[in-house]
């Protein structure tokens, strides 16, 4: 059938669209919108990633630039190491943890050829991640990423803020100390 996958109970369509839903919702949620078991909205959403990944051929043929970035899930007690194509835009690769070894694992699943294809890597200032780039993307260039230097810069003037502040706190208080001794070494008649 055109509209649906072999052995499919459901057509392209409303799978598409439950695995569009599962990206801004709990498969709860999902389940009870769509009237399907929670369980189904799984199978479903790893359909649809199996044909998306079938179709798009391997992810990191043609990689050029990526971006590497860790970010903290579940009020943040874990983490998770993201890799996308600034070309595209698109998510190539996570996996739960951060550090050397996750990250590590990334580049061991590409091949020699489509490591030294990739010439700019943006991350953030994470040693790291420069010892990764460095031993496995000789020919990359590495460059922080503009969300962490306007990070970094909204804390260095936010602390000479603090700093100003202080200052003027402490000449403010100064000078009436040294108004009150003046008030004081004036003799009353």
């Amino acid at each position: 059938m055109p509209w649906a996958w072999h052995n499919s109970d459901y057509t392209l369509d409303f799978d598409t669209a439950v695995t569009w839903l599962t990206l801004h919702a709990t498969a709860q949620d999902v389940s009870e919108f769509f009237r399907i078991d929670w369980h189904t909205v799984g199978s479903v959403a790893k359909r649809v990633q199996e044909r998306l990944e079938k179709e798009q051929g391997h992810r990191f043929d043609n990689l050029e630039e990526i971006g590497i970035d860790e970010t903290s899930y579940k009020k943040g007690h874990k983490y998770m190491t993201v890799v996308i194509n600034h070309k595209t835009g698109h998510l190539i690769w996570a996996k739960k943890g951060h550090g050397k070894e996750v990250l590590t694992a990334f580049f061991n699943g590409m091949t020699q050829k489509q490591r030294d294809n990739i010439r700019l890597v943006t991350a953030d200032g994470a040693r790291w991640i420069a010892d990764c780039v460095k031993e496995f993307c000789k020919n990359a260039e590495r460059c922080i990423d503009p969300f962490h230097v306007v990070a970094w810069a909204n804390d260095c003037l936010d602390e000479v803020r603090r700093s100003a502040v202080r200052q003027a706190k402490k000449d403010a208080g100064e000078g009436k100390k040294a108004e009150r001794s003046k008030k004081k070494k004036i003799p009353r008649f």
